[in-house]
């Protein structure tokens, strides 16, 4: 299903462009499983590192090439006699999970590095088998530039040591396993590593173990050492792949009885239910190689083709390092994410924060999470169901134990050693509230909820006691997870709850306790008003290096597409002073507050949500300025203290993403078959949208959107699903002024009933339909005028026949879709970026409106071969034509 996502993407009618901003200097992509640990390789020095035994990778404090540097390593790299001894080049780019190297030319041939974890977007056993596996993968392209056939090898060297630190378990130094891997044996507790190589060119020949004669031959020697190479011969203006698979296998148990279960922990990993040892792995990871290329690859290109800010598009992958930093997957199936700089594993404050892209893509691991934060939760009578900080008795400072996960259905413990007792904090509650309500939204597992459901309402129980004993509808005397000064948080306390209190009225409905879903409104109700009257103060939103959090309640509401929680006057008020207060100070860092993720969580998703993106957009940026330009190379690291350059690993930055949802307007609830589309978009984005990357567990989706008023038109939407999404209700922003606008679907306004809903700064569109809309790769075309317009009938259920092309990226032996509007002649050509014509690559002298696909064989019908390149792909039909950029050869 979802390698779909990647080879038959989206219809997109136009691309303008995909630029590539490069984000070099950053010391190399994290490449590696979640909990699996990692290796990196920096281009520019050519050397490998890794994390070590065990998350997070803040733990060392130091960078993994100060005391986890392989003593020898690298790409060697040969071609028609010419030889390159330990690659290295300042052209690279990182683009998390995927990071690139351009070596230039050696010999007439070009050599690519993509090095890439195992991740397949997607819900699914095997994607999920995959993206918790210890696997690393790196493929070097190689491209014959030249007039005549060349042998091309390249050989990937790893020493498994460090100085005398060992850094995958097993030997030391390999042994050759046959011609194509090396083996790093261990027995026992020492774990083991294997490296192995294969290729797609014609008659490859393999080698394992020492350099040997690799620089004249392109072999290497078999028996003890550290290499594999594969060399083939490459005819002129072909390409290769070589394909480089690292795993490893290691355990991960305790010395001692840490949380008196009467054994010693013994976490170890996820994987060991797969795989016994890394050749194991290994086999696995190499059958999945091309799979996974395709994907990482794809998701990557798919957020770089949109129209937003280079630099903020880039920001979307690179800020989500914590899958591979910080994430922890025993084998008994716990799961959570190390907090970063300090030695506490969970923080389900920050943990939530975070959670949206794990949830929209492996929701596994965050139904995992869940499980864990509720079955953990206090069983005494008189706090029941409050959640926890975090899942160990985290240290002062880092020692080994630290790292131990406590075990399943472990509640009587202490938290933290700065808060042991953390009852008095609410919004952890509001939080485990957040995590089930997301699942719901991304999933649409009713069994899965009605399993949860029942604890979850233990921890709502647990809120509103918090609320009561605090003399009304809110935990106004509660503490928080802002727990540097020990102080009562009432505005963010409160703002997350009433968030909360809807949540779980959505999810009673959901599971038909429909006593629940009135119990909770009827609360809401009173504790919206609650919140304005006792809290709407001089002192709101202003005055603290925390006064984000007062509407972080606002910002998590208008995400999960609840009506807003707060009036117009009081938020409008509220952004005022946040503005006046961080905009005033003397340094980015000053001006990002206490925690710059939250700040720009907190305070800019409050600012998109009223319609503010600009100022947003500013609050991003300086994040931006702060990391990526100022310290590239602290980018994986970021602090969450006041600082560009500590080796943090935070493990709050992927909450970037919510950003993109709320800026797109974009929310899928596939428990009710609910879409809400309401874009809020920057000033210099013009109102339109293109090409907008739509996280869903069951495949992506992709939104272009114009806002501009065309006469009675004032939006025209056009959504896909790279799998069909059943909606039978759309939420649209209301732009036209009027009460009764016309909302049309694929040219027709038969069995649509639109209703619109005003509330204050908010208004929208809420469109019923009659009949349940499929929507797939053909999309839907979605339009709001103020006056009736066009055809009438019932809305077409058949695909959309507009004329388009599909991939961002094409390659030989793989489809091309396309579809024409009209019948007639097609051609398929391609163009370089200067509009000069390099070939056609496909001709039809008729063909029927609809979708088609051919194979394309990687030359154009004169016959001259694509390079790997980045070009046009033009389509010309009947009709007109329609170009978009493409990346050739991967």
């Amino acid at each position: 299903m979802t390698l779909k996502f990647f080879r038959k993407t989206v219809l997109i009618s136009l691309i303008a462009s995909i630029e590539v901003l490069a984000l070099s200097g950053t010391k190399g992509t994290p490449i590696g499983g979640m909990g699996t640990g990692y290796v990196v390789f920096d281009a520019r020095t050519g050397d490998f590192a890794a994390s070590g035994k065990a998350p997070p990778a803040g733990s060392d404090q130091v960078s993994e090439f100060s005391n986890k540097k392989s003593s020898s390593s690298g790409f060697h790299l040969f071609a028609g006699g010419q030889v390159v001894m330990k690659a290295k080049t300042n052209d690279e780019d990182a683009k998390c999970p995927l990071y690139t190297a351009n070596f230039g030319t050696t010999g007439g041939v070009s050599f690519v590095l993509n090095a890439f974890g195992p991740y397949v977007p997607g819900d699914g056993d095997l994607n999920f088998k995959l993206a918790t596996s210890p696997l690393a993968y790196f493929e070097i392209t190689a491209t014959n530039t030249g007039a005549t056939a060349v042998d091309v090898a390249a050989a990937m060297e790893f020493s498994n040591v460090a100085g005398n630190r060992n850094l995958l378990g097993g030997a030391n130094s390999g042994v050759s396993d046959g011609t194509q891997a090396i083996t790093f044996a261990g027995t026992g507790n020492t774990g083991n590593a294997y490296l192995a190589v294969d290729c797609d060119g014609t008659t490859p020949i393999y080698s394992s173990g020492a350099i040997g004669t690799f620089s004249t031959s392109g072999t290497l020697t078999s028996g003890n050492g550290n290499l594999v190479a594969a060399k083939c011969n490459v005819p002129a203006g072909s390409t290769v792949r070589i394909k480089f698979t690292l795993s490893w296998w290691r355990t991960f148990v305790s010395t001692k009885d840490r949380y008196g279960s009467g054994k010693v922990d013994e976490d170890n990993y996820y994987y060991h239910n797969f795989f016994a040892d890394s050749k194991a792995a290994s086999q696995f990871g190499r059958e999945n190689f091309d799979k996974v290329s395709a994907a990482v690859k794809g998701m990557v290109a798919r957020v770089m083709a949109c129209n937003f800010p280079e630099w903020y598009r880039d920001r979307l992958l690179n800020n989500l390092y914590p899958l591979i930093h910080n994430s922890v997957c025993t084998k008994d199936g716990r799961m959570a994410f190390w907090e970063g700089t300090y030695p506490i594993i969970g923080t389900i404050d920050q943990g939530e924060h975070a959670a949206l892209f794990y949830t929209f893509n492996w929701p596994k691991n965050q139904w995992q999470e869940l499980q864990y934060w509720l079955r953990s939760m206090y069983q005494d009578p008189k706090i029941k169901g409050q959640i926890h900080h975090d899942f160990n008795i985290a240290p002062s400072t880092w020692n080994d134990e630290a790292h131990f996960i406590a075990p399943w259905d472990n509640w009587n413990r202490k938290d933290y050693w700065w808060v042991p007792n953390t009852t008095d904090w609410s919004d952890l509650n509001s939080m485990a509230i957040f995590k089930a309500y997301e699942l719901m939204l991304a999933t649409g597992n009713l069994d899965s909820m009605k399993a949860y459901f029942p604890k979850v309402l233990i921890t709502a129980e647990r809120l509103l006691q918090q609320c009561t004993e605090a003399g009304g509808k809110l935990p106004v005397k509660s503490k928080s997870t802002y727990d540097s000064q020990g102080l009562i948080t009432p505005e963010y306390a409160s703002g997350v709850a009433l968030a909360a209190f809807r949540a779980v009225e959505e999810m009673a409905k959901f599971v038909g306790d429909n006593a629940t879903a009135t119990k909770y409104r009827d609360w809401y109700v009173a504790a919206r008003a609650q919140y304005k009257k006792d809290l709407f103060k001089d002192g709101f939103a202003t005055g603290r290096e925390s006064c984000e959090g007062d509407v972080a309640g606002y910002s998590w509401a208008h995400y999960f597409g609840f009506e807003p929680i707060m009036d117009e006057d009081f938020i409008t008020t509220a952004c005022q002073r946040l503005w006046s207060y961080y905009n005033s100070a003397s340094t980015l860092r000053l001006k990002l507050g206490q925690w710059h993720f939250y700040t720009y969580d907190h305070w800019g998703g409050a600012e998109i949500a009223r319609g503010r993106p600009d100022t947003a957009m500013i609050v991003h940026k300086w994040d931006y300025d702060y990391y990526y330009t100022a310290n590239p190379s602290f980018v994986f690291w970021q602090d969450l203290q006041k600082t560009n350059s500590a080796y943090g690993s935070y493990m709050t930055a992927p909450c970037v993403w919510r950003s993109l949802f709320q800026m797109t307007g974009y929310l899928l609830d596939n428990a009710h078959n609910r879409l809400w589309i309401r874009p809020k978009l920057p000033t210099a984005m013009n109102d339109s949208l293109q090409n907008a990357p739509l996280m869903n567990p069951y495949g992506w989706g992709t939104l272009s959107y114009n806002g501009a008023s065309i006469g009675p038109q004032k939006q025209s939407i056009t959504v896909s699903f790279d799998n069909e999404v059943t909606v039978k209700e759309l939420v649209l922003k209301n732009n036209t002024g009027m009460d009764k606008p016309f909302v049309q679907i694929n040219g027709s306004y038969a069995g649509i009933t639109v209703t619109a809903e005003n509330n204050g700064i908010e208004k929208n569109l809420r469109v019923t339909l009659a009949t349940p809309l499929k929507i797939g790769p053909a999309g839907v075309k979605i339009k709001v005028y103020t006056e009736s317009v066009g055809a009438k009938g019932t809305i077409s259920q058949e695909k959309m026949n507009v004329l388009s092309l599909v991939q961002n990226s094409i390659r030989a032996g793989h489809s091309i879709d396309y579809t024409i509007d009209k019948s007639g002649p097609v051609t398929i050509e391609l163009l370089n970026l200067n509009g000069k014509k390099v070939g056609t690559i496909m001709q039809r002298s008729r063909q029927v409106a609809g979708a088609h696909s051919f194979v394309w064989d990687g030359r154009t019908i004169e016959g001259s071969r694509i390079n790997s390149s980045i070009l046009i792909l033009r389509l010309v039909s009947s009709s007109g034509s329609v170009s978009r950029k493409v990346v050739t050869g991967f």
